[in-house]
């Protein structure tokens, strides 16, 4: 049996980010190892819930993804890299915690850059938790360059680390990069980094919900369309008002999630649109004929795992690099956010009615093994603890 862990989680509340690492706590815990998770108030409750110890980071790094601001995704990057991928004070709670008492594993949101440095000065065994498309990001253009650098560089001198050239360059240092999507779906890399692992979204596990009951009645045998835009704010408005108005007159039923920033009362719906505020994927998935999405990481692989087909609308963010998988994959369509009304409702008709596309993105759910992703992500984290890296082509089962 393998020895009791004492790992913690540094983490923030991104939205996408945080459902396959609440699944891999828990995973932790159920195999007897402790567990702390510094992040955002917005994840207390759960974490508690989860059996986990919590640890709330200071008033200044308290931050609401719900917040509306007049943003293009441009100024909206510029601003998320200096609030939170080049924001040291995750880096100085991650050293207070580990003054205060130590752990013997350190798991760390890939988003975190500063705090991925402050980890690699500690000497602990760390793993990154890298909850979107690896290849897509690592190879895609640069979200930071130039003068972004050198904040990173700065700090790392300060800790006494080399200096990087490359945006990722201090992920690939660590002991391993758990990966929270299908090595299927990903565009790997051909240098692809030994301590990569696929692990898969272990939030698309099969978890007991609160049963949704689709508001038609059982007669009524309109394809669903899922339309899913986030949970968090990204001045998503008239994305939503885009879908409302092209599936406004399709034969389909149309379920319309808002997130936690939006209201129906700003959206003209007609009368084959419902909208709720939270629906859960797993709840609403197995009746749907299609997803309409922005290509969130975390709406993609639920879609993927249930096997139903998208048309994917990126607007920032990481989403090209997750719709260029979908579309690199077959598995759904990609239009601009700003292509024109008849252009999206085209796509939308065309893939509700394309029979290839929907058997590619079964044939695509049919061969994913969600329990052996959880297992093999349990196992980089146990084995980081005895060798400091883990095998790259490591076969063995848990004990």
């Amino acid at each position: 049996m393998v020895s009791k862990r004492r790992c913690l989680v540094v983490t923030l509340d991104a939205a996408g980010n945080w459902p396959p690492e609440l699944a891999l706590v828990r995973a932790l815990l159920g195999r007897g190892h402790e567990v702390r998770v510094m992040s955002h108030a917005a994840h207390a409750a759960q974490i508690s819930e989860a059996g986990a110890a919590f640890r709330p980071y200071d008033r200044v790094l308290e931050r609401d993804p719900t917040v509306r601001r007049n943003e293009t995704p441009q100024t909206e990057m510029a601003r998320v890299l200096e609030e939170v991928f080049l924001n040291p004070r995750f880096a100085d709670a991650l050293l207070a915690e580990v003054q205060r008492d130590a752990p013997d594993v350190l798991l760390v949101d890939h988003m975190l850059l500063m705090a991925t440095a402050a980890a690699e000065s500690t000497g602990l065994p760390t793993a990154i938790l890298w909850h979107s498309v690896y290849g897509g990001m690592a190879q895609g253009p640069a979200p930071m360059s130039g003068s972004l650098l050198d904040p990173v560089n700065s700090f790392r001198d300060k800790l006494g680390l080399d200096r990087i050239a490359d945006r990722w360059a201090s992920a690939q240092k660590a002991d391993a990069i758990v990966a929270f999507t299908y090595e299927a779906f990903d565009t790997v890399p051909q240098d692809r980094p030994k301590q990569l692992h696929y692990v898969g979204p272990l939030a698309c596990m099969s978890r007991p919900e609160v049963p949704y009951v689709l508001p038609w009645g059982p007669d009524d045998q309109r394809p669903l369309v899922l339309v899913s835009y986030s949970t968090s704010f990204q001045n998503q408005v008239s994305a939503l008002q885009r879908v409302a108005d092209a599936t406004a007159d399709l034969p389909v039923r149309v379920l319309l999630t808002l997130g936690r920033a939006i209201l129906a009362s700003e959206l003209r719906l007609s009368a084959n649109i419902v909208a709720e505020r939270f629906v859960p994927h797993t709840s609403v998935l197995p009746h749907a004929r299609l997803v309409v999405t922005h290509a969130g990481h975390g709406t993609v692989m639920a879609a993927v795992t249930a096997g139903v087909p998208m048309v994917c609308t990126p607007m920032g963010r990481d989403q090209h690099a997750v719709g260029a998988c979908v579309e690199q994959r077959k598995l759904g369509i990609v239009v601009p956010a700003t292509a024109p009304l008849d252009q999206l409702r085209s796509a939308i008709a065309t893939a509700l009615a394309d029979r290839a596309l929907h058997e590619r993105a079964r044939e695509f759910a049919a061969g994913v093994d969600l329990d052996g992703g959880l297992r093999r992500a349990i196992e980089v984290l146990e084995e980081l603890h005895v060798r400091g890296r883990v095998a790259p082509e490591h076969e063995g089962g848990l004990t």
